[in-house]
């Protein structure tokens, strides 16, 4: 199985702001919860799952430093074990700069860009000119981009953030080509695949399961596979805040077939993995 949305972070959130600064993340997520993991946790965590490799996220980072410490983190953990597969953070409000380090990633093993976080790091999804370099690279490279999106209703928790599901359907519409993954169910986004201008325009676009559990009750399982099919569905936990152990019970009803979809054979497609 692979569990396509993962975070790990180095030491303890007090010491690398004490390193490198302050950050929105650090706010926004982590003032009264502490709940981070490196990466002999997370691997540990996997072993008790029977969970063969995960994708490690990055955060949507607003301090440069931050940003490239915790690229650098999951590229050196991925380099030393290969269960690990590392996504980069970027943020585009740092320009050239931030395509620099999206470049530098990609030569360094990077298999795909995000966890984007729109709210936090104040990015406008319907301005082009913000996008267009960072999703050319994606493009050129065929990495897949993780944005995380939020429900519009519901209730609050942190990280949740307010992305709009109508500016996201435009960002889908500025860069249909790309690989687009909209995590936590693209907060709601799917169910809009129901409609058939949504769906053509939505071929590239994946859905991830993180903080299922959370959020929803297990009948998303077949309702969405039921919309949009299983083939656009990936199995995350977004371990630490969530067990995989949560979503795994929940999907053991859906048929051998569709676990195998949402567990490792679209998650090997995506990323090209054999």
């Amino acid at each position: 199985m692979i569990d396509f949305h993962t975070h790990i972070l180095p030491n303890q959130v007090e010491n690398i702001i004490k390193s490198f600064g302050n950050d929105e993340v650090f706010k926004e997520m982590f003032d009264k919860s502490k709940k981070t993991s490196d990466f002999s946790k997370l691997l540990e965590n996997m072993s008790k799952h029977n969970i063969s490799k995960s994708v490690i996220l990055g955060y949507g980072w607003t301090n440069f430093e931050v940003l490239k410490m915790s690229n650098d983190y999951n590229l050196d953990c991925s380099k030393n074990n290969n269960q690990l597969i590392p996504f980069c953070s970027i943020n585009p409000r740092f320009g050239k700069k931030s395509n620099d380090e999206l470049e530098r990633c990609i030569s360094l093993g990077a298999k795909g860009i995000g966890e984007i976080h729109p709210s936090v790091q104040k990015l406008e999804m319907t301005d082009y000119e913000i996008w267009k370099d960072t999703m050319q690279i994606a493009l050129n490279s065929n990495l897949p981009i993780s944005i995380h999106c939020s429900e519009p209703v519901g209730h609050i928790y942190p990280g949740k953030g307010n992305v709009e599901l109508s500016k996201m359907y435009e960002f889908i519409k500025l860069f249909p080509e790309n690989k687009i993954i909209l995590s936590h169910w693209g907060g709601g986004l799917f169910f809009y695949e129901l409609m058939k201008e949504v769906k053509e325009l939505s071929q590239n676009v994946y859905y991830d399961t993180a903080a299922t559990s959370y959020l929803y009750n297990k009948d998303i399982f077949e309702v969405s596979i039921k919309i949009i099919g299983a083939e656009k569905i990936l199995f995350g936990s977004d371990f630490p805040i969530l067990n995989p152990s949560r979503v795994l019970s929940e999907i053991k009803n859906i048929g051998t077939d569709n676990i195998q979809k949402l567990t490792s054979s679209n998650a090997k497609f995506l990323l090209g993995l054999n």
